[in-house]
């Protein structure tokens, strides 16, 4: 089995607890992740809320450095161009990362910023991720972008960073959906449960979705228990629900964004080995499960980047 998941924490759970990416307590290690024939990981360095916009700036180089010293140590193949990307899928590596940002507020109103974070290496962002901050309203609000928000964005598309709606409001996510429509530009949803399957401001409507689609984007599906049911006794199955929402819908826009490292997971779940069971529940209903776990988001990825 191949895994090319769209989200997790991992690079700052490393980062915060100083322990090493080959073997550890966390959801996703080396160590853990050997299990898969080939793996992808969209790894997210996340602006905590205890941080001020400035310091969640100097917080994600020193952040990044370390995750490339763990990379270079273990012999995992960080990725940030099309090129490498299907220079990977085609060798024997096994473990490759690309870098991403959940909560851009660090740019701190400089602009110019963008641009630095594409040179090192960032390729997805997340632009929002709880109440209303200095790029606009997130899922908890009813704000949409703020004036230097969009430009932020735009900006992101110009570089070729992909915007990412999940966290946003519903406002702030037609908006990123506009701004990449006007320029021709596919978003992403990286971590984005059902909203039809469970009503929380975290996740997609349908119609969002469809529009996501539209715009040649994709969803990844995540295992954070309060957006995929409502109540107590959240299990694997509930995540099978929005994989079948997902993929009745549109079979080839939907991938794993299982968030680990950044949420609580589903009673019968622990770390990554887990996704290997959820993936033949996938398969029994008679799911593309390669698709699924890896073709759908190699494919996206291997066209937004450059």
């Amino acid at each position: 089995m191949k895994l090319f998941d769209l989200h997790c924490d991992t690079a700052m759970a490393l980062y915060a607890a100083m322990v090493p990416l080959k073997s550890n307590n966390r959801h996703i290690s080396l160590e853990k992740a050997a299990c898969f024939d080939k793996y992808v990981q969209l790894t997210a360095f996340f602006t905590s809320p205890r941080t001020s916009d400035e310091d969640g700036w100097n917080q994600f180089w020193r952040a990044r450095r370390r995750l490339l010293d763990e990379c270079d140590r273990n012999g995992v193949t960080t990725i940030s161009s099309a090129a490498e990307l299907e220079a990977f899928d085609k060798s024997d590596a096994k473990t490759a990362f690309i870098i991403t940002i959940e909560d851009v507020r660090m740019l701190a109103g400089h602009l110019e910023r963008v641009e630095q974070l594409y040179e090192g290496g960032v390729r997805v962002v997340t632009p929002l991720w709880g109440g209303p901050t200095i790029i606009g309203g997130s899922h908890d609000t009813d704000m949409g972008l703020t004036p230097f928000g969009r430009a932020a964005v735009e900006e992101m598309l110009n570089v070729g960073i992909t915007p990412d709606i999940s966290h946003a409001s519903f406002r702030s996510t037609d908006e990123i959906l506009d701004l990449c429509e006007k320029h021709g530009k596919s978003p992403i949803a990286t971590h984005m449960n059902s909203y039809t399957q469970c009503e929380h401001t975290r996740n997609l409507t349908d119609e969002r979705f469809e529009r996501l689609v539209k715009l040649g984007g994709i969803a990844g599906v995540s295992l954070c228990p309060p957006h995929l049911k409502t109540g107590k006794g959240c299990t694997s199955d509930d995540a099978v629900r929005h994989f079948v929402q997902y993929n009745s819908m549109h079979p080839g826009n939907v991938a794993f964004g299982c968030d680990l490292d950044g949420t609580d997971l589903p009673e019968d779940m622990h770390d990554i080995r887990d996704l290997v069971p959820l993936t033949g529940k996938l398969a029994a209903l008679g799911m593309n499960t390669d698709d699924i776990t890896y073709g759908n988001a190699c494919r996206f990825m291997m066209k937004v980047l450059k």
